[in-house]
């Protein structure tokens, strides 16, 4: 009768979400039949900058949802006990369903980061027509330097202490070579050739 049940259950329930386990663990342990869900923990919310990152344990295995306010993608990488476990994406203003991290075999440690965006202007010169951009891989930021005048020109990318991070000369609507952003200040311009 038992196994009859848990038949039927599972078969009207494709695709069985963490309660309905539960609910499946506290049937079989009423009926005399041996728990499965052993290990547990809370849930704990962890705010960022515009996204948060909810984990717990949920019968014998930690989960993770990630909330995202921003126009980033965010990806936060767990660790259980030192080793890897799985990692977490939510895309832009996506709040990801509880998702599998692994069994709670140990601590759960992970580091959430904004960790890419899709080019966007991050500063306009009508005046001397050009544009920085920007964009985020791999959590790292990255600029570029386009050209908006109708004419070939040399544009450049400097670092604080004038060292060239890149330069080329460029057409209409082309841009330069794309350089990880420094930590400090930078300079650009584009000279007409």
């Amino acid at each position: 009768m038992k196994f009859f049940i848990i038949t039927i259950f599972s078969i009207f329930t494709v695709g069985c979400s963490d309660l309905f386990i539960r609910g499946m663990d506290e049937m079989n342990a009423s009926m005399g039949g041996q728990r499965a869900c052993v290990k547990e923990s809370n849930f704990n919310v962890t705010s960022y900058d515009g996204f948060s990152y909810k984990t717990g344990g949920l019968c014998n295995d930690w989960q993770g949802q990630i909330k995202n306010y921003t126009t980033y993608t965010i990806r936060c990488a767990n660790r259980i006990n030192g080793t890897e476990a799985n990692t977490i994406f939510a895309k832009p203003r996506e709040t990801t369903e509880l998702e599998h991290i692994g069994p709670m075999s140990g601590s759960l440690n992970y580091k959430c980061v904004k960790w890419s965006k899709s080019v966007e202007v991050w500063r306009d010169y009508p005046e001397h027509s050009y544009q920085i951009l920007v964009k985020v891989d791999s959590a790292k930021k990255f600029i570029s330097v386009k050209n908006l005048s109708s004419s070939q020109r040399k544009c450049f990318i400097k670092d604080e202490n004038d060292r060239v991070l890149t330069q080329s000369v460029i057409g209409q609507g082309q841009i330069l070579r794309w350089v990880k952003a420094p930590s400090g200040d930078f300079f650009t311009n584009c000279l007409y050739v």
